[in-house]
Formats: C-alpha cells, structure tokens, sequence
C-alpha cells in the first residue's frame, strides 16, 4: 500500500470518528496555538516597545545615571553624591558638538484637578526645555517651557489637549488660563502656556480601554523643575540621572563612554561608594529582548507540556484504535501484508491526527494574538520559524507516540487478530 493510499484510510479513519478525532487533537490545538499565540503576542509587545522608544529619541536618546561602585563602602546615597546642574552644563559645554539636547526631569508629583464635582488626577513632570525630545510631543498651540521660564522657576504649565477640552473647552482656549493643581498638601496656580497633542501607544491604548475615565482626560502636564524646585523650598537643584539627545552619525556607546570617563574622573574620582554609568537605546531594547524571551520561554516550555499530554492523548486513541481494527488488520496480514505496511498505516494516521491538530492550532493562535493585539493597538505578524517549529513539532509527536500503537499493530498475530471478537 502506498503513501497516498495510507493517507486516504486515515482521513476516512477520522471521518467515521469525529468526535473521538476532534477530542484527540485538542491537546495538540491547545498547545500549538499557546505557542502561536505567546509568539505573536511577544512580536507585539516587542514591536510596541520599539515604538515607545523610538518615540522618545530611539538610538539616538542614553540616559546617565548614579550607581554604587563594585567595591562600594556604603550602599545608600548623599547629597553630595548626585548631579548637580554645573555638572549638566559643564557636560553640555565640553560635548557641544556631539549633543541635540540636554534632557532634565527634576521632579515628579501626583496631584488632583478639579473639575466640577471630580476630583481628576494628574501627574506634575518637573522639565527642562530640552525634555521635549525625550517626548517627541507636538505643540499644537501656544509653546513648549523655555529657558527662561526654567531660570525664573515660573510657574507656567504645558498640558494635553484632552485636558484643554475638558477644562477650557478648546485647544487655543486654554493657552493664558490658570490651571489649579493640588498636591503636597496645598494648591498651586500655573498658568498654561501651551498643548500638546496626546499620543496614544499600544500600552496605553490597552489601558484606556479597560479604563472609560481615561477617554477623554491625559494625565501628564510638564513644568519648569524649578518652579517645583520652589514648593519643595530648594535653591539647588540635583538629579539622580539625566538624558543627552545625540546628534545624527554621533556613536551613541562610543559618546557615553567618554561623557562617562569625564565625569567620573572629574566629580567622582574620589567619591568612596559612587559612580556615573549609563544606559543607552540598544541596550534597553536589549535587555527588555531578555526578559520578553526568559517570558516566552517558560510560558512555551508549560505549552510543550501540554502538547506532551496531547501526544499521549493520540497514543491512547490510536490504541483504541487498534484494538478496534484488530480484524482489519488480520485479514491485511492474511493477504500478505508485511509488518512495515501496518506500522506505517498507524503512525501516518496518528501523524495526520497531529498535523490537523497542529494547523487549527496555528489558526487559533494567529487569531488568538491579533485579538490580543486589535486590544492594544498594535498587530504584529506571527513568526515563521514559529509556525515551522510547530508543524514539525507536531509532526514529531505524531511519529512518537503513534510508533508504539503502529508497532504492536504490526506484531498482532494474523490468526488470532482473525479470531478477535
């Protein structure tokens, strides 16, 4: 009996037993389309992040930050120990060349708005005018904070447009209106002077449509870190990290390297515990590649496991099967089939049973991932390697658990498979 012979009496094997059939390939579906689906979900989420980052400055923005040294003495931080703003600018004077922006966040407060009788929240962002290129916001009326609103700490506000609408009734209406915030126990005036447009990632798309509140409310506004320098009562302002926007065909690793010699040999070298390292665009992309993968891996090793028990759920049917057709195959081996044509029959039946399986499972988790990614915004296609991991996959399973049921097929005795009842 040839191959295609064998294929035609398995699908008219499967045919007689639907349901059975469809029972059988269910772990196999199940666990295919779990890895279909966590495979297109992490495309998604990848290609999400790649979004957001590249929306705040991509390659081009490395972030400098505070850290322990290894042989630190103490494992906490002073005042002495963080950056100052001459530092900034003595940074930004020496690298002028090489540097877009300087990109400053100095203060970071929860606050409430009032809007007739709710309470909104909103996030205060203490900036400096270059944090706009960490944001990539558009300024669709009145300006963006300058330098001097930062040297005077004015208190002046940019806000989104959906609390313009909200709050004044208009985009170009809101620019010279007062907006009242409170936080740290008290009420602060500032007046706006510019909107920006809200933009919408995948992350917070998915969270604004679990949240109906969120529609038509933005909840970031940006303020000279001065002016917020001012309610803490501080004349000096000092930061944990700051951001450089690079210039185009400036090597992003290459630049923070020396910007990192520079300040540790100038402002930490005698520092006991402290140091200055950084963080740049690839490398953050990098290390959220690691964790999505470490992610992906577990939750693909508990989908194998499920395919496992899918494969043991196909060699228990075809055993079944075999029992059933015990006759069958007597009389097959009475008119001269060899063991092999037997064997053969039964694991390219429990091969097909898995390859169906694994097909709907495919489907399943390509729709699965795509509804997941229609939720958040974003649609990324499945991998191909995949999909070709788990045909084969499949394929395999097939093969290995359908062996056993074919292989005791094959050694059934002619004269007493013809005398089975």
């Amino acid at each position: 009996m040839n191959l295609f012979e064998n294929i035609k009496m398995a699908l008219a094997s499967l045919k007689s037993n639907k349901m059975r059939a469809i029972l059988t390939m269910l772990g196999i579906i199940i666990g295919i389309s779990s890895i279909i689906m966590i495979t297109t979900l992490g495309n998604i989420l990848r290609k999400s992040l790649t979004d957001t980052l590249n929306s705040q400055g991509g390659s081009k923005l490395v972030a400098f930050q505070i850290t322990l040294k290894p042989d630190y003495v103490r494992d906490y931080y002073m005042t002495e120990d963080l950056i100052t703003e001459e530092m900034i600018e003595n940074v930004s004077k020496r690298f002028a060349d090489e540097i877009q922006d300087i990109v400053i966040q100095g203060g970071y407060e929860s606050g409430k708005v009032k809007y007739r009788r709710e309470d909104l929240d909103v996030y205060i962002n203490g900036v400096n005018p270059g944090y706009i290129a960490r944001t990539s916001d558009e300024i669709i009326a009145g300006r963006y904070i300058n330098d001097k609103d930062l040297a005077k700490g004015a208190h002046v506000c940019v806000i989104g447009e959906k609390q313009a609408l909200k709050l004044y009734g208009g985009i170009k209406e809101a620019v010279g209106q007062r907006f009242t915030v409170k936080f740290l126990g008290q009420s602060h005036d500032f007046t706006v002077i510019g909107v920006f447009k809200t933009k919408m990632t995948a992350m917070m798309s998915a969270m604004t449509s679990m949240n109906t509140t969120a529609e038509d409310w933005s909840e970031d506004l940006y303020v000279p870190y001065r002016a917020l320098s001012k309610i803490y009562g501080r004349s000096d302002e000092t930061f944990f990290a700051y951001y450089a926007l690079v210039n185009d065909g400036v090597d992003p690793t290459d630049f923070c390297e020396r910007v990192k010699d520079y300040m540790n040999s100038r402002y930490y070298r005698d520092n006991d515990s402290i140091e200055i390292r950084y963080m740049t665009g690839e490398a953050e992309m990098a290390m959220m590649d690691q964790v999505m993968g470490i992610v992906s891996m577990v939750i693909s090793i508990i989908a194998g496991i499920s395919l496992i028990v899918g494969g043991i759920g196909v060699m228990n049917i075809m055993l079944v099967s075999v029992t059933e057709r015990t006759r069958e195959i007597g009389v097959r081996k009475a008119l001269g089939a060899p063991n092999s044509a037997i064997r053969s029959q039964f694991i390219i039946e429990s091969i097909i049973i898995c390859l169906i399986g694994g097909f709907i499972g495919i489907i399943g988790g390509i729709l699965l991932g795509n509804v997941a990614g229609i939720i958040v915004g974003t649609v990324a296609p499945p991998s191909a390697g995949a999909m070709v991991l788990a045909v084969s996959f499949s394929m395999a399973i097939g093969i290995f658990f359908g062996y056993y049921p074919a292989n005791r097929a094959a050694k059934l005795d002619p004269i007493e498979a013809l005398r089975y009842e």
